[in-house]
């Protein structure tokens, strides 16, 4: 159920950046985590570009 959860909270959040930005641009690469059990980012430097 958490995983479930956590992609339909992402995808209403994509939804609603989308909606108020033309662009999101990537500045630099993404910084991982470094751990055996958790996969993600750290960071992920980005701009976002107005309507």
């Amino acid at each position: 159920m958490g995983n479930r959860l956590a992609e339909m909270q992402l995808r209403i959040l994509w939804e609603e950046i989308m909606q108020r930005f033309s662009r999101v641009e990537v500045l630099a690469e993404p910084e991982r985590v470094r751990s055996n059990f958790v996969r993600g980012y750290t960071s992920l430097p980005v701009r976002l570009h107005p309507l």
